[in-house]
């Protein structure tokens, strides 16, 4: 069985390379350009895993995750941003981020993430 990932970043190029890389590596792989699109997705498709981008139009990651979390949605989050600061990755953990990637990042690095999140849960 496949593990499904959700992208929720807002630039399509983006987007598509994270797509791209994470379906070659066996993934289902959803998406969804904002924080809005992603909730509207999750209610009718569950994900094991979501990798967020941090600033983007309508609703950014951080709102989202707040979201996710006060509705008790089960999944792990790991969140991206080309602005992050101590500040901002303190701020993204207490909302609820499960890990958190400066940009630019290696893709392996955020592969070798996802696969160690499913490692560790099989294991349990």
């Amino acid at each position: 069985m496949s593990h499904t990932v959700m992208i929720v970043e807002d630039d399509s190029a983006t987007r598509r390379l994270y797509r791209f890389l994470l379906t070659n590596s066996g993934y289902t792989v959803l998406e969804a350009e904002d924080g809005v699109a992603a909730l509207e997705r999750l209610a009718t498709q569950p994900v094991e895993v979501i990798i967020t981008d941090m600033n983007m139009p309508r609703m950014g990651g951080i709102d989202l995750v707040r979201t996710l979390r006060q509705n008790n949605v089960k999944v792990y989050v790991i969140m991206v941003t080309a602005f992050g600061t101590p500040d901002t990755e303190k701020h993204a953990f207490r909302a609820g981020v499960n890990e958190y990637l400066t940009k630019p990042f290696e893709f392996e690095e955020l592969e070798r993430r996802v696969q160690s999140y499913f490692a560790r849960r099989e294991q349990a």
